[in-house]
């Protein structure tokens, strides 16, 4: 038994033409502290999960040099973004 696949697109009540995402507009923006936020939950999420495995596979030495070399290496991502971004800096 063949199932039908509902067009959305040619319902009429449907807008095709509106996006999925709205753009914010300046009153939509985050605060510094939100900012903070969701980076401090991106990073730490995924580290806190990988840290200790890597710690087993690598050992401390190799670990923690890891760890500062990583952390060095985005530091100096952060710093290419923002100059991007800002091209003063």
């Amino acid at each position: 038994m063949a199932m039908a696949i509902k067009d959305v697109a040619a319902d009429d009540d449907i807008d095709a033409s509106l996006p999925l995402l709205n753009s914010p507009s300046s009153g939509d923006r985050t605060s510094a502290i939100q900012t903070l936020g969701n980076i401090i939950v991106s990073i730490v999420g995924t580290g806190v999960l990988g840290l200790p495995y890597a710690f087993r596979v690598a050992g401390w030495f190799a670990g923690s040099l890891g760890v500062i070399i990583i952390g060095f290496a985005t530091y100096y991502s952060m710093l290419l973004l923002v100059s991007s971004f800002l091209p003063h800096i």
